[in-house]
């Protein structure tokens, strides 16, 4: 399943691949375009790519690797809530995400933002951090610079606000800005091409961390690369002049569906029924269309993921708890009765692991709803769908 994904990505890169890199430069620049052009300082050469300018001069900080992990996890905090990558990795496990049952989403993400980087953007405080050994004068971190810088940019005028966005819109938007400073590092290494003639060490151990991650964080990790979606979806709307970068910038996707090639007018919010008096240790969210063929694909095939991910209307999950143990309703939206009938036949494969405490679990089908309920005790797993059914009736 994971290869079959890979071959068509690498397909689809292969058609997307180097489109902003032929949009932000000459076709055939001159050596002395090239002169001028390598002459320039970071900052410059980012904002004259980018079209914008630095509000407030960049804020580049030398910190040890502690320092880093200390913020990374604050932001993380910040984003998620207190408690909150705990209780998701718990709602994503009972959903079907089973590794998230060995290696905890935080200790995931924490990974995702630190390990094969030399810098990484606080956007909390707005400033960036390197490495201690951080050398500009070394081709690979000149180039790392640039693409840091970019982030700033970003960050700058069209900031993501951390902890008032879902986790469907911070993982797009997050996604589309990583993508935009990874084509600039792209189009920064081939004008370099002799030092990156092979992957670099760090390259090797990016690609490394990403096969080793949960499924679910390795499509995160994955959106911003070559043959991602986030940087597919940028590069094809800057070639089609469907959009511009500017405008990307100002109005970026508030979903993963758009970064899939959705139609974002087409979503419809999901309301989940009042919860009980008796529910505890709450959780709200949606799983989003790219996290919803990440799901698919691994539990029947790629083809099938592509083909749901974009029928995807809408979704939302609440995790909940009594003194039986951790409970889960889910409800997503789909464009036909097809879609929802054939999501719930995937989803109503368990899989749990042998030795598992037993749960209580029944996929409905209605109308182009699908409806998972998975519960602790029988006693919640009723409860729950009669639940379901009084809010149909209203």
């Amino acid at each position: 399943m994971k290869g079959a994904s890979t071959l068509i990505s690498l397909l689809v890169a292969a058609i997307a691949g180097g489109l902003l890199l032929v949009l932000l430069r000459p076709d055939t620049p001159s050596k002395e375009a090239s002169r001028e052009q390598s002459d320039l300082s970071a900052e410059s050469y980012v904002e004259d790519t980018l079209g914008l300018r630095f509000k407030a001069a960049p804020e580049v900080r030398r910190v040890p690797m502690d320092i880093w992990l200390d913020r990374v996890r604050e932001n993380l905090a910040a984003q998620f809530g207190p408690g909150g990558l705990a209780r998701r990795s718990r709602a994503l496990e009972l959903m079907g995400f089973h590794e998230f049952s060995r290696q905890p989403m935080e200790k995931g993400l924490t990974a995702l933002l630190s390990i094969g980087l030399r810098g990484w953007l606080d956007e909390r405080e707005g400033d960036l951090l390197i490495a201690n050994d951080f050398d500009e004068d070394q081709d690979e971190d000149r180039v790392i610079l640039h693409g840091l810088l970019a982030r700033l940019l970003l960050h700058q005028h069209a900031p993501v606000i951390i902890g008032r966005l879902s986790d469907d819109e911070w993982f797009a938007q997050s996604g589309l800005y990583s993508a935009i400073a990874e084509s600039i590092k792209a189009k920064l290494r081939e004008e370099s091409r002799e030092s990156f003639s092979l992957p670099t060490a760090l390259i090797t151990e990016r690609e490394s961390l990403l096969a080793s991650l949960p499924i679910y964080l390795a499509a995160l990790g994955e959106l911003p690369q070559e043959q991602g979606m986030g940087r597919i979806f940028l590069e094809t709307r800057l070639r089609t002049r469907s959009r511009t970068l500017q405008d990307l910038i100002e109005d970026p996707p508030r979903s993963t569906f758009e970064l899939l090639g959705g139609d974002p007018s087409s979503i419809v919010p999901v309301t989940l029924p009042p919860p009980l008096p008796s529910q505890a240790n709450q959780l709200e969210e949606s799983l989003g269309s790219l996290q919803i063929q990440t799901l698919i694909e691994w539990m029947e095939s790629y083809e099938q993921a592509q083909a749901l991910a974009l029928l995807w209307r809408g979704d939302r999950y609440r995790l909940f708890a009594n003194a039986s143990g951790d409970h889960l309703l889910w409800i997503c939206r789909w464009e036909t009765e097809a879609a929802a009938a054939r999501a719930s036949e995937i989803l109503s494969r368990r899989n749990d692991s042998p030795g598992m405490p037993e749960r209580h679990f029944t996929v409905l089908t209605r109308e182009k709803t699908t409806i998972m309920i998975n519960c602790a005790d029988s006693q919640t797993l009723d409860t729950t769908r009669e639940l379901m059914r009084e809010s149909r009736a209203r």
